[in-house]
């Protein structure tokens, strides 16, 4: 019984560490801006040579797929972190953040991985997310998780359609 309070103590602590990305989400003001500058810098610290190729502007289509699959199994992870998180701290509470790095993870994917993508897709994440246009708006009631997690992926994807798009037109704009 002890050895189960333990590990229950355990799994309540790493659930509260990661959602709220290593204690971002406790900043008062901005924690969710804030946990997306933060993924945002670590994206941009990932190495290059994995995701991009600059000299021949060619994107590794393998290791997004790779990434892609990760992230999806870390949404999946996310939606348990944030039940767990929506105890403590109440449904989509501000400190409640971990969403915000998949949703933007889910901005930048098969893009190029440069500064101004990072940049492009901080800003118009951002914007989606506090917004929620559209159908948005309407994830967010989702039960257990799923309402928190599931309006940041549709910001990201919605952010990742329109910085496609922009790309394919004017890929200049994103160097």
């Amino acid at each position: 019984m002890k050895f189960r309070n333990t590990l229950q103590s355990i799994n309540r602590s790493l659930c509260l560490i990661l959602g709220t990305c290593f204690g971002i989400g406790c900043i008062p003001k901005a924690s969710g801006t804030f946990a997306s500058i933060a993924i945002a810098f670590f994206w941009i610290a990932l190495p290059d040579y994995y995701f991009y190729n600059p000299i021949e502007l060619s994107i590794f289509f393998d290791s997004y797929l790779l990434l892609l699959l990760c992230l999806l199994i870390l949404s999946y992870i996310s939606v348990y972190i944030c039940k767990y998180c929506e105890q403590q701290y109440g449904h989509d509470a501000k400190e409640i953040v971990i969403d915000e790095v998949i949703g933007f993870l889910f901005a930048v994917l098969f893009l190029p991985k440069t500064i101004m993508v990072s940049i492009y897709a901080l800003i118009f994440f951002r914007i989606f997310d506090i917004a929620k246009p559209l159908y948005i708006n309407r994830l967010q009631n989702l039960p257990h998780g799923w309402g928190i997690v599931s309006d940041d992926i549709a910001a990201g994807l919605t952010t990742n359609i329109i910085l496609q798009i922009i790309y394919r037109i004017k890929p200049e704009f994103f160097l």
